[in-house]
């Protein structure tokens, strides 16, 4: 989950500089985001195909309102993550989905644990 190379602390560095910086984040799974409290704004935008640079320009000159809702919770870090103990395991190459019921906001409710934006 986390960004690759230096790029966390270049948005970090960046937010420090500028407090009124939109975070713009193309991902297409939860990225961590220890910095997200000093961003002003943050579009998280997935995969947005050919017209992504022109959907990006009306979402941020206010063109349209965006006005999405997060198909899944959005875990703080990997380590929050329903799948985590399970990353990584298998059963001669086939993957252990070993959560059960416990995705989603079941598992954060379960866990006591609060995910940094949660589903919906």
């Amino acid at each position: 989950m986390k960004l690759p190379g230096l790029t966390g602390e270049l948005i970090s560095a960046v937010l420090k500089a500028n407090s009124s910086t939109v975070l713009v984040i193309q991902s297409g799974t939860p990225v961590e985001l220890p910095f997200v409290d000093h961003a002003a704004t943050l579009l998280q935008i997935w995969y947005g195909g050919q017209e992504l640079g022109n959907a990006i320009s009306d979402v941020l000159l206010g063109n349209v309102n965006p006005s999405g809702k997060l198909p899944l919770s959005w875990p703080k870090r990997v380590q929050d993550n329903p799948a985590y103990l399970n990353f990584g395991r298998s059963d001669k190459g086939y993957v252990t989905y070993g959560e059960g019921v416990w995705v989603g906001w079941k598992y954060y409710e379960a866990m006591d644990l609060k995910p940094e934006f949660p589903f919906g």
